[in-house]
């Protein structure tokens, strides 16, 4: 046991530090990228608490405060914010592009000074098909050729995923460069997430699964999500791009939904963590009631209640802090899932409350971590598939298996239960009559011949036979019996005329032997077996009938129950007709009159 904690312990740890070094590499680059143009460009910043400022008003403050350099590490303000721009370092005689990091501006607009005034450009979701930029990722404009360098550039913005973005100059061949990087970047995760999504709503079509169903949801929200936060449908010049940006408020919490729903079928929290399950279901009343206010009423109001989503990623944290502690969880793929997911949470939530700029990097590594997440997540579907089917496979063996040993282990039961003392008795009657009566010992040495070959016919295992060799078999031991106890059992048979009925061995004969036993043989004076077999509209009636000493009505109830002194009793018959046809044993009796015991044979069920 220690051997698998550390086996799993190991497994934790080397999970970790992959994605650790992944993010510290990450990192490196981040903070290359974020200070190439640290110096030659320099920004500061103005809060409009009025919101009525103009730009002739901006250029006239001294309420601007310096910036550490071309970034904004600013969080959601409800203010409308001024930015002040100075490139340090510029380059006339190439094309060069001003581009600001962040594809989720909600409302900016940027004045590019000239040699004659200022050249102004809108973008952001609100301007739609109106915004000014070029396609690109993220806001991207041409320099024009009369730009004036030595003055300031002054940009205003309003977003509600926070004022953070990095601001850069590049000329055209690190433009073109770049752009063909996104294309590539963004066509490669958007393709996985896009082939996950197929891949496995065929597949859960196909199975039937509603986890893998649950997961394509899933998959689709984090697909959306990533093209609306990310800006590559900027890129792409898709017509509903901005619109899709516009309401990424409500496709967040889509996408919460969907991870809610998702989660609850693959960690079976129902059953695992009712308690974390309870705050699942109100999570999934809550988030479509969200939805419509959003959508229907109030986008404000509707983004407003996205705060809890956040309570998604907490309670997926206890999931996982459970699971693992309590050694529910020990799928690498699961942990792998979970530890990327809540790397991508804090980066994202880290960039909306100003901590870091906004970067392509960063974004790219966000979607980056989104995608592997969704893979590892279907790793472990396709692992639980595999382990599904190979348990499939197991129980198919084990039931074929069974099905071969249940009938040998059926007829062994009833041979081991065969009275001793029946064939004891029955060689002492032939022992007698031997001296009196040769054919007639004859006679019973056939019948007891015959009825131990019916018991112990190894070669013959079939679960059913026609009712004419069950009733043969009953036959044999009855006159073996009146042998024993002459004038004092009569049988009757009424059989239906060409019945074809099967039954399983063994099934009618215990039924006349108990009816003898203890039914006629206590009796001080003879008696008689009634033994039926009818063909009803539904099915057939077998009854077996004595007119002995019956039963006490407090006793009836108890023949049903098992007892290891009963031999082959009514209750093993009734377990097997149960499993056999869905029906039981029927038992009527009366003191000092008799007992009938009766059950019917389904048609639909006959082999």
């Amino acid at each position: 046991m220690r051997s698998e904690s550390t086996k799993f312990s190991m497994k934790i740890m080397t999970i970790c530090l992959a994605i650790l070094l992944c993010t510290a590499f990450v990192f490196v680059i981040y903070f290359q990228d974020a200070n190439k143009s640290k110096d030659d460009i320099s920004m500061e910043i103005l809060q409009d608490n009025s919101g009525n400022m103009t730009l002739s008003d901006v250029k006239v403050s001294d309420q601007f405060v310096a910036l550490p350099g071309n970034y904004s590490k600013v969080g959601y303000s409800p203010d409308r914010l001024w930015f002040k721009i100075k490139l340090n370092q510029y380059n006339a005689d190439e094309i060069n592009y001003l581009t600001i990091n962040n594809p989720l501006f909600e409302d900016a607009t940027i004045y590019l000074p000239t040699s004659n005034d200022y050249e102004i450009k809108h973008f952001g979701f609100a301007y739609k098909s109106d915004s000014d930029e070029i396609g690109y990722v993220y806001p991207a404009f041409k320099i024009p050729s009369h730009f004036d360098n030595n003055q300031y550039i002054y940009m205003t913005s309003k977003s509600i995923y926070g004022q953070n973005f990095i601001v850069q100059v590049v000329n055209d061949d690190h433009f073109r460069k770049t752009s063909m990087i996104n294309v590539w970047a963004g066509g490669i995760l958007l393709g996985v997430l896009a082939a996950l999504f197929f891949y496995h709503l065929v597949m859960g079509i196909a199975i039937k699964n509603k986890t893998f169903i649950k997961f394509c949801f899933f998959v689709f929200a984090t697909l959306l999500w990533n093209a609306a936060t990310t800006g590559l449908l900027n890129i792409t010049g898709f017509k509903y791009a901005y619109w899709i940006a516009d309401y990424s408020a409500g496709i967040g919490i889509l996408m919460s939904l969907a991870i809610v729903i998702f989660m609850r079928a693959i960690f079976q929290t129902q059953t695992r963590f009712p308690k974390i399950d309870f705050c699942f279901k109100l999570l999934i009343v809550y988030f479509p009631i969200t939805l419509l206010v959003f959508f229907f009423i109030n986008n404000k109001v509707g983004a407003f209640g996205a705060g809890a989503s956040s309570m998604v990623y907490v309670l997926y944290f206890m999931i996982m802090v459970k699971g693992i502690s309590n050694k529910m969880i020990r799928s690498p793929q699961l942990i792998t899932a979970w530890l990327l997911c809540f790397m991508s949470v804090i980066l994202y939530y880290l960039m909306v409350f100003g901590v870091l700029p906004q970067s392509y990097i960063m974004i790219y590594y966000l979607f980056f971590l989104s995608c592997v997440s969704a893979i590892a997540f279907a790793l472990s579907l396709a692992e639980i598939i595999n382990h599904l089917n190979e348990e499939k496979q197991r129980n198919q063996i084990l039931f074929e298996n069974s099905e071969i040993q249940s009938r040998q282990f059926e007829l062994a039961f009833i041979r081991a239960q065969m009275d001793p003392h029946f064939v004891h008795n029955t060689l002492n009657v032939i022992e007698g009559v031997i001296a009196e009566n040769k054919e007639k010992a004859g006679s019973l040495v056939n019948d007891l011949s015959h009825y131990l070959r019916n018991i112990f016919d190894y070669s013959n295992s079939e679960r059913y036979i026609s009712i004419h060799e069950e009733l043969d078999a009953v036959k044999f031991y009855v006159r073996i019996e009146q042998a024993r106890f002459p004038g004092k059992i009569y049988v009757n048979y009424e059989i239906d005329p060409g019945i074809q009925l099967k039954v399983p061995r063994f099934v009618i004969q215990p039924l006349v032997e108990n009816a003898i036993k203890h039914g006629i043989r206590k009796r001080k004076i003879a008696g008689t077996v009634t033994i039926r077999v009818k063909e009803l509209e539904q099915g057939y009636l077998i009854a077996v009938e004595d007119d002995g000493v019956g039963i006490e009505s407090a006793d009836k109830y108890n023949l049903l129950e098992y007892s290891p002194n009963k031999g082959i009793g009514l209750a093993s018959i009734n377990a097997r007709l149960k499993a056999e046809y869905g029906t039981q044993l029927q038992i009527d009796s009366e003191k000092g009159k008799g007992t009938t015991v009766r059950f019917d044979v389904p048609i639909k069920e006959q082999p």
